[in-house]
C-alpha cells in the first residue's frame, strides 16, 4: 500500500481560516494504494522531488489531464490543467521521498466554494530540486521527469470550530502519478525556430 503520510499541524487550518473556504489533508492511509511512480505505473519512485497542489471548483475532472503515461505526458497534462483554470494553492519544493512512491505533505488550504464542497484536486510532481513545475521545465535535462494526476475529493470547512481536514479519497478513481520525461529547454527553442522558418517559407511561396 502506498500512503500519503500526514505531517501537517491542525492549527495551520485555523490560522488561515479567514482566508480560505476549505481544507484538505493529504493523507490516503485509509486504503488507497496509489503512489508516485517514474516512467511507468507501479515503478515507485524514491529521491528528490517537488509537488504542487492545484484546485478547481468543478464537478468532474477536465479532459486531457489523466492521460496514459508516455514521454512528455506530464507536460501535456500540466498544460491541460492550466488551460482548464485550476488554481495553484501550494508548492512543496525540494522534498525527499525516502519510501517508494510515498509523499509526506502537510495540510493544504484550498478555495473550495462552497466551503466543505467536493472539488477537483490535481497534484503535479517532478524529480528535481527546482522551486516549481514551471522552473523545472526551464532547466530540464535528459533525466528530468514530471507527472500530473487529478481527482475529485471532498474538503472540510475551515469555519470555526473547524472539523478535522478531509482525507484524500478521490485518488481511488485515478491511478499512479507517473513522472515521465520532459522536453529539454533546447527542444522548445528548436520547435519555435522550426515554426518561424515554416511561416517564412509559406510567405515566400
Amino acid at each position: 500500500m502506498k500512503r500519503l503520510v500526514l505531517t501537517g499541524i491542525a492549527t495551520f487550518a485555523l490560522a488561515l481560516g479567514a482566508f480560505a473556504q476549505g481544507s484538505i489533508n493529504l493523507d490516503n492511509s485509509s486504503g488507497i494504494n496509489y503512489g508516485v511512480a517514474i516512467n511507468a505505473a507501479g515503478t515507485y519512485y524514491t529521491g528528490t522531488y517537488g509537488m504542487e497542489v492545484w484546485e478547481l471548483n468543478a464537478a468532474a475532472v477536465p479532459a486531457g489531464i489523466n492521460i496514459a503515461a508516455a514521454p512528455g505526458s506530464g507536460v501535456t497534462a500540466y498544460n491541460a490543467m492550466v488551460a482548464a483554470g485550476f488554481t495553484d494553492v501550494q508548492t512543496f519544493a525540494n522534498q525527499n521521498m525516502s519510501v517508494e512512491g510515498t509523499i509526506s505533505l502537510g495540510e493544504v488550504i484550498v478555495p473550495a466554494s462552497p466551503a466543505g464542497s467536493t472539488v477537483v484536486l490535481a497534484l503535479t510532481a517532478w524529480n528535481t530540486a527546482d522551486a516549481s513545475f514551471a522552473a523545472m521545465l526551464k532547466s530540464g535535462g535528459a533525466n528530468t521527469r514530471a507527472g500530473v494526476v487529478a481527482f475529485l475529493n471532498p474538503t472540510a470547512s475551515t469555519a470555526a470550530p473547524a472539523p478535522p481536514p478531509a482525507n484524500i479519497t478521490g485518488w481511488n478513481n485515478a491511478s499512479d502519478l507517473v513522472m515521465t520525461s520532459v522536453p529539454e529547454p533546447g527542444t522548445f527553442a528548436l520547435a519555435g525556430l522550426g515554426a518561424a522558418a515554416l511561416l517564412i517559407f509559406r510567405r515566400r511561396k
